[in-house]
Formats: C-alpha cells, structure tokens, sequence
C-alpha cells in the first residue's frame, strides 16, 4: 500500500523523536493517516504526502472541536454555579 510505504519513509524521524511521549504522539497521527486512507485515496492526489497533511489536519480539527465544546460546557457551568451562589471555580482559561 502507498501509505504504508510513506508512513515508512518517515520511521527514522520517528527513531530519532527524544521521548516516548513523542513518539506515541507521533504513532497516533499515522493512525490519524489511516483511518482516512479511503478518502485520501478518493482525492487522488499524486503527493501522498498531501493527503496525509490533510488527514491529520481533519482529526486534528476534530479534536480541536471536542476540546472547544467540553469547554464551553464547563464555562456554562461556572456560569450557572455563578448565578446561583455556588462556589466559584477557578479561571479555566488555557493561558492561566
């Protein structure tokens, strides 16, 4: 297969990551390659490389969208408790 071939050109990069932690990441966005392999190949597109940006780029936005509405739930929680005289949680925002 044409992915597999790919993802194994980028093993050495892999090797080379200096954590674990990294290189977990980094098999988890190959995965992210695989589950869209059929649409990637639907695009055919003659960079595979092409299709395997936009594969990560769409888990990566999807990912994005769940964080982004976990959040605003607990923010719409913190409202409420707000209102009704609960305790106030601390500042949830990501840049404190």
């Amino acid at each position: 297969m044409v992915l597999e071939s790919e993802i194994a050109k980028w093993k050495p990069f892999s090797t080379a990551l200096p954590c674990n932690q990294d290189k977990e990441a980094f098999g988890e966005i190959m995965n992210y390659c695989r589950c869209y392999a059929s649409a990637a190949g639907a695009a055919v597109r003659p960079i595979v490389t092409d299709a395997m940006f936009m594969a990560i780029l769409l888990a990566q936005q999807k990912e994005l969208r769940k964080i982004k509405a976990a959040l605003a739930k607990l923010e719409n929680e913190k409202e409420k408790h707000q209102i009704m005289g609960g305790r106030v949680f601390e500042d949830l925002s990501p840049c404190s």
